[in-house]
């Protein structure tokens, strides 16, 4: 008698690349500059609107057994554009960059999601992100 074996998984496979934009709206002149590279890399994108800045930054981009969260997000809308993308690295990332800089479509405020900040609410990430950029191009004095 044939030992029988088991199949092994490999598991959910992670998602492709995602941008998720906020204030970097479609219609507008800098949202579909930024929104022509992305997708020009092969990059899906996201839209995230205010009602969505309260849910966490794995939700967001679909992480599995994250889920928007249950009350409306009540704070102040930040004001920055933001991206945050989701495995989007290595030379895919290095060419992004380079081509939004070309295309003088940089976007100061942006993030990759981590173990740490997937958990975050979205507006979180953005203010401290937001924080961070200012104390460092020195705008925030």
């Amino acid at each position: 008698m044939a030992k029988k074996t088991k199949k092994k998984t490999a598991g959910p496979k992670p998602a492709g690349p995602l941008a998720a934009l906020y204030n970097l709206d479609a219609g507008t002149e800098r949202g579909d500059a930024v929104r022509t590279v992305i997708g020009a890399h092969g990059i899906r994108m996201k839209t995230v609107t205010p009602d969505m800045l309260g849910n966490p930054v794995g939700a967001i981009v679909g992480l599995v057994g994250f889920r928007p969260s249950s009350k409306p997000y009540e704070g102040e809308a930040p004001e920055s554009e933001f991206m945050l993308l989701h495995n989007v690295t290595g030379q895919r990332l290095t060419d992004l960059l380079a081509a939004m800089r070309e295309a003088d479509c940089s976007v100061g405020c942006k993030a990759q999601v981590t173990q740490s900040n997937r958990l975050w609410p979205f507006a979180t990430l953005v203010a401290e992100v937001s924080r961070e950029h200012a104390a460092m191009s020195g705008e925030g004095a």
